[in-house]
């Protein structure tokens, strides 16, 4: 048997299932390179606004700056002696959070494709776009859940206590979890769950051979 038999795929779902692998790996290659020296910046600057207005729904004053090296400053409700306490968010943050965009970029220029990629390319926007903005708030707020829970407050937090009253550990708790998930898995979670909506037919190729 030949080396090209051995490899050769012996049904067309399993063909279909190496030509989507194949499809998305080169379209990473070549997006990722691209997204994380030019893309990331120019999306995260257009989305700004849009994030100012969708964090004022988790507490959040809504004013977002940028600074020069990148790092996003977001305005909180919370003072410290009467002065107002933002926190900042850094440039690799920001990156890793949008990179959901690349990878379900990747997945929906895979073979099979959605039957109607503009439909799937403006709800994909809308969707990454809300994802986003609840990443910001979730990241803020897990920041600053530690300094309003006395049972976890920092020696220097603690040194320096803020105006407003200790928060429900219990609200505590759920904003350090929604931190944690917006690190890891919001990004991929979201890219896949989008793709697996947006292009059954793909999705139904990909998982053919567990179903089987």
């Amino acid at each position: 048997m030949s080396l090209m038999a051995r490899f050769a795929a012996r049904t067309p779902e399993e063909a279909a299932r190496r030509r989507f692998g194949l499809w998305a790996g080169l379209s990473l290659i070549v997006l990722l390179p691209l997204w994380w020296m030019w893309g990331a910046d120019i999306v995260a600057a257009v989305l700004r606004p849009f994030a100012g207005l969708m964090v004022r729904l988790f507490g959040l004053t809504g004013e977002i700056r940028i600074l020069a090296d990148g790092d996003w400053v977001v305005g909180t409700p919370l003072t410290r002696g009467g002065q107002p306490v933002d926190y900042t968010l850094s440039e690799g943050f920001i990156r890793r959070v949008l990179l959901s965009v690349p990878l379900l970029a990747a997945f929906l220029i895979a073979p099979p494709r959605p039957p109607r990629p503009w439909r799937a390319v403006g709800i994909s926007a809308l969707v990454l776009a809300i994802v986003f903005a609840v990443s910001i708030a979730a990241e803020v707020w897990g920041n600053l859940a530690p300094m309003l829970d006395p049972g976890t407050a920092t020696a220097a937090s603690a040194s320096t206590p803020l105006d407003q009253p200790p928060l429900n550990p219990v609200f505590a708790q759920i904003a350090r979890i929604g931190r944690y998930i917006a690190l890891s898995i919001a990004p991929l979670l979201s890219a896949l769950v989008l793709w697996a909506i947006l292009n059954p037919a793909g999705m139904k190729t990909l998982v053919a051979e567990i179903t089987e």
